[in-house]
């Protein structure tokens, strides 16, 4: 899944508690998922890059070293008590600063949530750094949790007013207890964790009691295959395969699944009892009640399980230091700046833009047709168009009324976005011509295609809805060439129907007339496109009468693909002249 969601689901197989994919996050963290900026693509890997500004995390040294002090564990270059609480005066109004910009800039896109999993990361790599300078934090560290969760949580609620955006991921950051003391889920020892943590009052044995309890009776359910485990697994884990369920490895994530372990909890003739009969477990009823210590144990599952969703998300950001920030921003990076004022930089991408015009609409509409009928002639067309886009990884912009704006490459860029964005166009070309001769539509269409540097938007529309977009002179360029006049194929206006003695396999139709003017009715991109799918696609050149065709056969949708030189086309408003190419292909 590569959108938002794919965030927050890890790999069956290598998860070391997760495994039940979407519900499972949503379970966790609510419906719909805290949301998250677009991420950069690095050496194939999504990540995202973040800078804070060097002063803040300065500040944040000296403050964790003055909380530090204050439960007993001296560092090197640690402040006098008089000089720590300044120190944390002064840091609690930086990151006070840095909140309100941070939400202020955010416009739903999800940099307050990105800024505190980078902030999370910087203290748990801190407090990391000051373990090799006194062996003592590696313990003390686990102590701190109420201090920072009651310091952070007042920062984050004074900052956060009236928003109405989910803080499920901050409160799971600030409250469950292991982003600020553990690099990865791979870290948490819970036999080091929890003798001195303050945050889940359970004992290590009592806790490994249950755990081992729950494992064994899961394992022996399953081997005798238990149709109300076997159920629950298949429904809630689809993606962990069958011979991994006896494994330890998945036996631990099955147990942890939440609907897995209310099953089991639920049987008092067999869990229950085996629960009851542990002396372990005798021994700490006497001083707590039965139900205060499964809901600890509940609790602390749910909190390492988040831990493990946010530190797969969190291992995607790089932190930029001041160093590397000129090289960075240099590269053309999408870096996400925290400082005075929250920004995004090089927030514009390089990426491909198809627009789809129907043609005939206007004709249409202001026949003898009604509205109703007309809407859903437009429902037929375009609910067929959605699967193409989703399957070649493209974003529907927006509806058009007689359009659709597409854009691919704004979510991650991929070096085959024009060729994704040139498979969608062919096959909604298709799918309207099958359309046609069934006799559902009788709409043609014009369909554009122009790569280029476009900039992410994103305006309010009301209290709880965004309209997110991409703006530009290239957006404009796209729309130029999808927007052209219709043809009529007996119109004698000086462009020939195709070059000498060639016919146009797909029956489609892109000329330039000598006057400059477009007429699409078939598939038109620019030279940039086609620029970028040279660069990427072995295309064959060939002569074609008294011009060249460039061809390529793609696999994908099993289409052999024409490219021709229509013409320069004269756009209002654009100096020079618009180099176009016409798309053709065969089956």
């Amino acid at each position: 899944m590569a959108g938002q969601e794919g965030l927050y689901i890890g790999e069956p197989l290598t998860a070391r508690f997760v495994a039940g994919g979407l519900s499972e996050a949503e379970a966790l963290f609510g419906a719909p998922l805290p949301i998250l900026p677009p991420l950069e693509v690095e050496k194939g890997k999504r990540v995202y890059f973040v800078h804070t500004h060097a002063r803040l995390r300065s500040l944040l040294q000296r403050f964790l070293q003055g909380l530090l002090v204050q439960i007993g564990v001296e560092t090197p270059g640690a402040s006098r008590p008089d000089q720590a609480a300044r120190d944390q005066a002064d840091y609690e109004a930086a990151l006070t600063r840095v909140l309100a910009s941070a939400h202020a800039a955010d416009r739903r896109l999800g940099l307050v949530n990105l800024f505190w999993l980078a902030h999370s990361r910087e203290v748990a790599e801190i407090l990391k750094e000051l373990e090799s300078k006194n062996p003592g934090v590696r313990k003390a560290k686990y102590s701190l949790h109420p201090l920072l969760a009651t310091f952070y949580k007042h920062l984050d609620q004074g900052a956060r007013k009236d928003s109405k955006e989910s803080s499920s991921l901050v409160e799971a950051i600030v409250d469950d207890g292991f982003a600020f003391t553990e690099a990865t889920i791979q870290s948490v020892d819970f036999n080091q964790y929890l003798p001195v943590n303050k945050r889940y009052r359970l004992a290590v044995d009592v806790f490994f009691e249950i755990y081992q309890t729950l494992l064994r009776d899961a394992e022996r359910r399953i081997r005798e295959s238990d149709r109300g485990l076997v159920s629950r697994i298949q429904r809630y884990m689809p993606g962990l395969p069958r011979e991994q369920w006896t494994t330890q490895p998945g036996l631990v994530k099955i147990i942890m699944n939440a609907p897995v372990m209310t099953y089991l909890f639920s049987d008092a003739w067999t869990v229950g009892s085996k629960l009851v009969a542990s002396p372990k477990l005798k021994a700490e009823t006497e001083r707590r009640r039965p139900s205060e210590i499964l809901e600890t144990f509940l609790d602390l599952v749910s909190g390492v399980k988040r831990f493990e969703i946010l530190s797969g998300i969190r291992e995607r950001v790089f932190l930029v230091h001041e160093r590397d920030l000129d090289e960075s921003v240099g590269r053309g990076r999408r870096l996400y700046e925290f400082g005075e004022s929250a920004r995004v930089v090089n927030n514009a991408v390089n990426a491909t833009v198809l627009f789809l015009d129907l043609r005939g609409f206007t004709k249409t509409s202001e026949g003898q047709i009604s509205e109703r009928d007309l809407t859903q002639e437009l429902y037929t067309v375009f609910d067929a168009f959605v699967p193409l886009v989703k399957r070649f990884h493209g974003t529907i912009d927006k509806f058009l009324g007689d359009g659709i704006m597409m854009t691919f490459g704004t979510q991650h860029a991929d070096p085959l976005d024009p060729l994704n964005a040139l498979r969608t166009a062919i096959l909604c070309q298709e799918t309207l011509h099958r359309l046609r001769e069934e006799g559902r539509t009788y709409f043609k269409m014009g369909i554009a295609i122009h790569y280029g540097r476009v900039y992410l938007a994103r305006f309010i529309v009301d209290e709880e809805s965004v309209q997110a977009t991409v703006i530009g002179r290239n957006v404009n360029l796209a729309g130029r060439l999808s927007s052209a006049a219709k043809r009529s194929i007996d119109e004698d206006d000086g462009s020939e129907a195709a070059p000498p003695g060639v016919a146009r396999a797909s029956g489609l139709q892109v000329t330039v007339d000598k006057t400059g003017t477009l007429f699409n009715e078939g598939v038109a991109i620019s030279r940039d496109t086609l620029v970028q799918l040279e660069a990427h696609l072995p295309l064959v050149h060939r002569p074609e009468g008294s011009a060249s065709l460039m061809e390529y056969f793609d696999e994908s949708i099993g289409r052999r693909i024409l490219i021709r030189y229509a013409g320069d086309a004269k756009f209002k408003g654009v100096r020079s002249s618009f180099p176009v190419y016409e798309v053709d292909y065969e089956v």
